[in-house]
């Protein structure tokens, strides 16, 4: 998956207490996604968040679902990996303007 970067937005600091998780995986030649490494808490671009709700560009995969249940934006929505090897879950919890993006983390 190509993931976009996050960046620090033209005028704003960026916050010392990011997390400094990964989430890595990858896209096997069927179309699959296989897991290879999940931190419990980690950063997601609002831009991957959007293409994976929109189903476009090198990020659309069955296999990644975003759920927007009683969400009027992505703070408290769920994102689903289904990869052959495991499921991983987060749960997005903060908006963090100054680099538009979102800490996520696995629920309890």
């Amino acid at each position: 998956m190509t993931l976009p970067e996050l960046a620090v937005r033209p005028g704003w600091s960026r916050p010392d207490d990011l997390p400094q998780g990964d989430c890595v995986v990858t896209r096997l030649d069927d179309g699959r996604l296989r897991v290879d490494h999940a931190d419990p808490r980690v950063l997601i671009s609002a831009e991957l968040l959007d293409a994976i709700i929109d189903g476009t560009g090198d990020d659309a995969s069955p296999h990644v679902r975003v759920d927007l249940t009683g969400c009027v934006t992505y703070d408290g929505a769920t994102m689903k990996i289904a990869a052959v090897n495991r499921t991983v879950i987060y749960r997005i919890v903060t908006y963090v303007p100054s680099v538009h993006g979102y800490i996520a983390e696995w629920p309890d």
